[in-house]
């Protein structure tokens, strides 16, 4: 049990980006309504979702140390505060338990774009991660700042739009994570 919560940081990160994967796959899947849920087990797909970003953003310092200055390093640790307390709000309060808790995924949104574009063209992330990810936090952020600050909730005509989002978030955020961090150790071993 010690090895795995001390393993390198880049094996944990691809654990846990290939988690994040199949947490959303999961959410996607009762989201559309594919099967019937159980609110218990959607709870705890809540949790792992957001543990496994959690995981996701604090290792995400390590892997562009080299781009970002220090402070980074602080502000990744404050993020994942965030999404986990937030992740915990939203499983345990009924109102974000429907309504999911934009301000939570505005924040997120807002600084995984700003860290998509800072890292952009470096070669840390292969192009169409960064790509599918930009898309996808701009969308994230279009609509979850909707919500936040304008108390508006775009049509149902538009809402396929989101999905793709977020499907494109899974591929560029989790996927990306999980093949940056493979060729960062591929790199490193060489």
């Amino acid at each position: 049990m010690k090895a795995f919560f001390t393993q390198p940081i880049g094996n944990l990160v691809r654990q846990n980006a290939i988690g994040f994967i199949v947490c959303n796959i999961y959410l996607i899947a009762t989201g559309f309504e594919l099967f019937e849920s159980i609110d218990g087990v959607n709870r705890i797909f809540n949790f792992a979702w957001g543990f496994t970003l959690l995981a996701i953003i604090i290792g995400s310092y390590q892997l562009v140390e080299d781009q970002v200055p220090e402070y980074w390093k602080m502000a990744t640790g404050i993020l994942a505060t965030v999404i986990i307390i937030g992740t915990l709000i939203e499983i345990s309060v009924p109102e974000f338990r429907e309504n999911g808790f934009s301000g939570m995924y505005f924040l997120w949104a807002f600084n995984s774009l700003t860290y998509i574009l800072t890292i952009r063209g470096t070669g840390v992330f292969r192009p169409v991660y960064e790509y599918l990810s930009i898309f996808a936090f701009t969308g994230l952020l279009i609509g979850s700042g909707a919500g936040l600050f304008f108390d508006y909730t775009p049509p149902e005509s538009i809402q396929p739009l989101f999905g793709i989002a977020w499907i494109s978030m899974i591929i560029g955020f989790g996927y990306g994570s999980y093949v940056a961090w493979g060729d960062k150790m591929s790199s490193s071993t060489e």
